[in-house]
């Protein structure tokens, strides 16, 4: 059962995450998931564009435009973040019934955080395919609502209230994932600084302990030899 303290949780354990010497997941996952992570938003902003041209209904659409924005939320949520970038933002109730938020990351893969000099040629190819579609994920998360931005205050500024509701709907959708997911990295990035902050402490908390008992030997054995002066008459 979790509590209070799970709120922020830096560990997926999801079955599906299962090493190899690619990662976490094969080089054919990862672009199934680039082609979910784009496809749904895509379409729905090509359904808002196009659909001018081929009905002149606004329900026909609007429910297009909402199962696409459904369909990309979830995946974007639930699936592309997970696999792209290790990123995952959840929540659960508790017995008390209060909502709990989780924004969880993925710890790095071996090959990841080596150096460059020592990893192989396959080995950097993958690095740098999966820093690549990283890349990608961002830019896809971002831009989306960006772009639905534009075609909400267009749509204001030329009075069509009814396509202005469906753009903030796209909007608070794609904002959701954006906002959920920026915690993730942000926690990801509090947590790496904790860890070398505990390094660095652990440290200098090594050397002072070693230099503790040796300042104390040369003060005993100097107070030795001055004791032991003869005194000069």
């Amino acid at each position: 059962m979790m509590d209070s303290r799970d709120e922020v949780v830096l560990a997926l354990t999801d079955d599906m995450d299962t090493g190899s010497s690619d990662g976490p997941h094969s080089p054919s996952t990862r672009r199934s998931a680039v082609i979910g992570h784009f496809l749904f938003r895509s379409s729905a902003l090509v359904i808002y564009i196009l659909c001018a041209w081929f009905t002149t209904s606004f329900v026909l659409p609007f429910i297009f435009i909402l199962v696409c924005l459904s369909l990309d939320f979830w995946v974007v949520k639930n699936i592309s973040g997970r696999i792209l970038v290790g990123l995952r933002w959840s929540s659960y109730t508790d017995d008390a019934g209060v909502v709990h938020w989780r924004y969880d990351s993925r710890k790095p893969s071996p090959i990841d955080s080596a150096d460059v000099s020592s990893l192989s040629r396959r080995e950097l190819a993958a690095r740098m395919a999966r820093q690549q579609l990283s890349r990608l994920f961002w830019m896809g998360l971002i831009g989306s609502p960006a772009i639905w931005c534009v075609f909400f205050l267009a749509s204001l500024f030329s009075l069509h209230i009814r396509w202005a509701f469906v753009c903030t709907i796209a909007l608070c959708m794609n904002i959701a994932n954006v906002y959920g997911y920026i915690r993730c990295w942000m926690s990801n990035m509090n947590e790496s600084e904790s860890n070398i902050l505990k390094v660095i402490k652990s440290t200098a908390t090594s050397k002072m302990s070693n230099l503790w008992p040796l300042s104390q030997t040369k003060s005993g054995s100097n107070t030795t030899s001055e004791g032991g002066l003869p005194l000069v008459a």
